[in-house]
């Protein structure tokens, strides 16, 4: 006879007292990393499980990468922000139910907007460990950028798509009062090299393209940005990139897009034999698609009608190797080396480079070559593993440093700890990726809750009741932000525009607690 094993009464409470009182989750960072993984949390936790979590966001705003990535022509994938909108309005914990003890009294998933506070600056990063009992890391990996160390790369008419896209996004970052980023002189340039060929890339070449009053009045682009390129005197675009057609990092519906702009004519490939071989090759759908794209508009002839429009081009097996100054210290061409492509099923899409090169005149160049993640401070502190521009971690649980001679097979995990977003990966993929990685993130947070894998903290406690932040400091709350949100949207209506955007971070909290 088989004997069953019964639970001990101390397991029973234990139990009890896991699924009884709130689990409470701090999620640094509000872009669509952020607030996917929350999403999934609320949506897919078990019914026995009470879940509080607090969103923390260094700018007055949400929605990161979002608000401030996606190109201002593109609203239909701002449709995302809908989903932390959504948390909010059927989760958000009212102002006058802030403290701990309301907290506990109702006993259903609650979330909140702490804006306006930076991690490792504001809030020491240690200490969310006295709070929360699972900590996402979701604050992207859009603050620096990959560079090219090459002579020139520092001659002020170089410059990184990152600050380009925040500038004509309104990023606060831009617009500090006293120390503005100070864009581009868009109405005495005439040629542009866009070095680089992802989405962004093509996002930027649209910017300095579309005409200004037809193209981008109506939508949320910052006012300034939209004065500037009203001036602009930009006749031609070069998109370079190194490597070959197939290896184009940019998706088939931003390069139709780019195709069918009416204010720009497509010149034809420099390179036609690249077409030729590719007709030749056994293609998956989508490298089909970017063929038969390229193949079209790359036969279109010459009319009346496009002779005075503004022109740009793909170049491909091409990488630069020195910008060149004018007599005048400022950037007048660049020079480039033609690369050949390696013909070895083996290793797809390698290259090396040949004898002969190419200078290109330009007055602007913009890097749009990849974003680099950066550390918050206290990682050391806690043993964190970031370095080489990337939060370690196996499926969304971050790992911890390794020791001197530490093989891979013996990598911890940090209790607690997640990584969700561009932070976890890099910075590669859409939104839509994004969101499919992040579900597994919350996956994996919630089989360890199950498990009793978290950080066990004082349940009476709440980060507000305490002295973790300054005093002085101005958080930013859900209410305040639907004041900005609205103020936005109604002068943005006066304007013939879907948003007007406050870019100065001042003014935004100006506006959040008037």
């Amino acid at each position: 006879m088989t004997f069953l094993r019964y639970p001990s009464p101390r397991y029973f409470s234990q139990c009890s007292r896991r699924f009884s009182t709130p689990i409470k989750v701090a999620i640094v960072g509000t872009g669509p990393g952020g607030f996917y993984t929350a999403h999934h949390l609320l949506n897919k936790s078990s019914a026995d499980k009470v879940i509080h979590i607090d969103f923390f966001e260094k700018l007055p705003t949400p929605f990161g990468l979002s608000r401030y990535g996606v190109a201002p022509d593109h609203p239909e994938v701002k449709n995302c922000e809908e989903f932390l909108t959504n948390l909010m309005k059927h989760f958000k914990l009212s102002s006058s139910s802030a403290s701990a003890s309301a907290l506990k009294q109702e006993q259903r998933h609650k979330v909140r907007f702490l804006g306006n506070v930076e991690v490792g600056k504001d809030l020491k990063l240690a200490n969310l460990e006295k709070y929360y009992n699972s900590i996402v890391l979701a604050y992207g990996s859009t603050s620096s950028d990959n560079k090219l160390s090459i002579p020139g790369s520092n001659l002020p008419g170089v410059i990184p798509a990152r600050q380009f896209v925040n500038w004509y996004n309104g990023h606060p970052d831009c617009y500090k009062k006293g120390e503005e980023y100070i864009p581009p002189a868009l109405e005495k340039i005439e040629d542009v090299t866009i070095i680089g060929n992802g989405n962004v890339a093509i996002d930027v070449a649209r910017i300095l393209l579309a005409d200004p009053k037809r193209h981008w009045a109506q939508t949320d682009i910052a006012v300034d940005a939209e004065k500037l390129l009203e001036q602009s005197k930009v006749k031609n675009v070069r998109i370079v990139a190194r490597r070959g057609i197939l290896e184009s990092a940019f998706s088939n519906k931003e390069l139709r897009e780019l195709l069918e702009l009416k204010d720009a004519k497509f010149l034809p490939l420099s390179q036609p034999e690249l077409l030729q071989v590719l007709a030749t090759k056994k293609l998956d759908r989508v490298a089909k698609r970017r063929l038969s794209l390229l193949e079209k508009y790359n036969n279109t002839l010459e009319t009346t009608s496009n002779k005075d429009k503004r022109t740009w081009s793909l170049e491909y097996l091409q990488s630069p190797v020195e910008f060149l100054a004018a007599d005048n210290g400022k950037l007048e061409a660049t020079k480039f080396v033609k690369n050949k492509a390696i013909d070895d099923p083996l290793l797809p899409g390698q290259i090396a480079p040949t004898d002969e090169h190419v200078v290109v005149k330009n007055e602007l160049v913009i890097l749009s070559i990849g974003y680099q993640g950066t550390p918050i401070g206290g990682f050391e502190e806690l043993g964190i593993w970031f370095d080489k521009n990337k939060l370690h971690n196996k499926g969304g649980r971050v790992l911890l440093k390794k020791s001197a001679g530490e093989n891979d097979a013996n990598l911890t995990y940090k209790k607690g700890w997640y990584t969700s977003g561009w932070i976890k990966n890099g910075p590669k993929g859409a939104i839509a990726t994004t969101m499919m990685d992040s579900f597994d993130t919350a996956e994996n947070i919630l089989k360890d809750l199950t498990n009793g894998n978290y950080i066990q903290v004082d349940d009476g406690q709440d980060i507000l009741e305490s002295d973790e932040l300054p005093k002085e400091k101005e958080i930013v709350y859900w209410s305040n932000w639907e004041k900005l949100n609205e103020y936005e949207l109604e002068k943005g209506k006066e304007l013939g525009k879907q948003r007007y955007k406050v870019c100065n971070k001042q003014d935004m909290l100006n506006v959040c607690k008037a």
